[in-house]
């Protein structure tokens, strides 16, 4: 007999999306970091770079979460 709650499809997905979200994050900043350390990025445009980068992560981020709520009933 199981005791635990199933959970749902859609909470599932959600955190699929979260953490296809994080590691799509790590990579690209893992990236960046290794093109600084090499000098194909000039230090001087990583902070640009790094800014445009992380509001691009801030508006996938808060579209998933938009998504998640529309999708649920």
């Amino acid at each position: 007999m199981n005791l635990e709650p199933e959970k749902s499809p859609e909470i599932r997905a959600l955190g699929g999306v979260a953490r296809v979200f994080a590691m799509l994050t790590i990579l690209s900043l893992a990236a960046m970091t290794i093109m600084v350390v090499l000098d194909v990025i000039p230090r001087a445009a990583f902070g640009e770079t790094a800014a445009k980068a992380g509001m691009i992560i801030g508006v996938c981020a808060i579209s998933a979460l938009a998504i998640g709520f529309l999708s649920k009933r």
